[in-house]
């Protein structure tokens, strides 16, 4: 896995040596971040379910002034650690070894408000849609802010929820990218 664009481009993160940990193809990021570009420069990223951290370093690789990092797996924290050092942006890098949902809940006690929030939860789980719904309880996102979420096409993710609405929906063979944003 690499980083496709940016100050990073190219450069080469690694993958937890995990079974469970289905990374994100490059193509399948690549067009995530063609369709969010404009919003990627000076943002503040969450990546929810970080694994190796891919969506959170491609966001600072292409501008992202600062990036938040979720996952509670200590072999994927140890990875998306050692990516964070390779890359050395431990400045604009905040790790949080926690649960994605426990995680939401502190980040909203301290007021934390994100203009990107990626969220890659396993699949199977019916994840997708609870992320949904916990995002819009805790208000981490801000007013202009998008919600992308990375499913299985045959888990069913509500087109509304709360204050949330589709923007674009993106199918690659299984996978569905869903982009929110607050109407």
């Amino acid at each position: 896995m690499r980083i496709i664009a940016g100050t990073f481009r190219g450069r080469k993160i690694k993958q937890p040596p995990l079974e469970t940990v289905r990374p994100t193809k490059d193509r399948i990021r690549e067009s995530v971040f063609n369709i969010i570009a404009e919003k990627v420069p000076s943002s503040a990223v969450l990546d929810l379910f970080a694994g190796s951290g891919a969506y959170g370093l491609e966001a600072l690789s292409r501008g992202a002034k600062k990036a938040t990092f979720v996952e509670k797996d200590k072999k994927c924290i140890d990875t998306l650690s050692g990516n964070i050092l390779a890359l050395s942006v431990e400045d604009a890098s905040k790790v949080i070894n926690e649960d994605a949902f426990k995680a939401m809940e502190l980040l909203a006690s301290g007021c934390e408000k994100f203009d990107l929030v990626f969220s890659d939860p396993p699949y199977g789980k019916g994840m997708a849609k609870k992320t949904l719904i916990m995002i819009n309880h805790y208000d981490i996102l801000k007013p202009t802010g998008l919600l992308i979420i990375e499913h299985e096409r045959a888990e069913e993710v509500p087109a509304k929820i709360g204050t949330f609405c589709v923007l674009k929906q993106k199918t690659y063979r299984d996978i569905l990218i869903s982009i929110f944003h607050k109407k």
